[in-house]
Formats: structure tokens, sequence, C-alpha cells
């Protein structure tokens, strides 16, 4: 009797371990916008031409925290720039 409870048991737990394994490859392979987003926020904000002031890069940084928010960001407008590699760090 209690053979066969264990075997039942261990098939489920096999069954369960497949289930997360292939939710972990389906995860792996997709992207996360918000990765993306700060990947190709640092190439633009490296590569834009900016005025004296700076005005440029603050406004370029400030949209891209807009969208940045919206795709789950939960830091500050300071983390994002020093993220962007716009202030450095104290």
């Amino acid at each position: 009797m209690r053979a066969a409870r264990l075997q039942d048991a261990l098939e489920r737990l096999s069954l369960a371990i497949r289930e997360v394994e292939s939710e972990l490859s389906a995860m792996k392979a997709e992207h996360d916008p918000l990765a993306s987003h700060i990947f190709i926020s640092r190439r633009h904000y490296r590569n834009v031409n900016d005025t004296k002031s700076g005005k440029r890069r603050e406004t370029n940084a400030r949209l891209s925290f807009d969208t940045a928010c919206e795709l789950g960001f939960r830091g500050s407008l300071d983390e994002w720039a020093r993220l962007m590699g716009a202030v450095a760090r104290r």
C-alpha cells in the first residue's frame, strides 16, 4: 500500500518537474522588454550629440525613464540617470 502511494507521489513530482522545466525554457526564449529598453537607452544616451548645458541628454533620460516606468522599472529618476551613465555614483 505504501509503495503504491510513494510511486504515485513520485510520478506527480516527475510531472511537476517537467512542467517547471518547460516553463523555464519558455521564459528563457522570451525577451525582457525592460532589459531591451535599458540596453537601447544606454546606447542612445552615449551616442547623442549633446548641447553645452546637457539638456538634450537630460530630456532623453527623462523620456526613457517614463517608458521604463511603464515597463516595470521601480527606481527613481536619479537611479535611472545613473543607470544610463549620466551621473557618477557618489
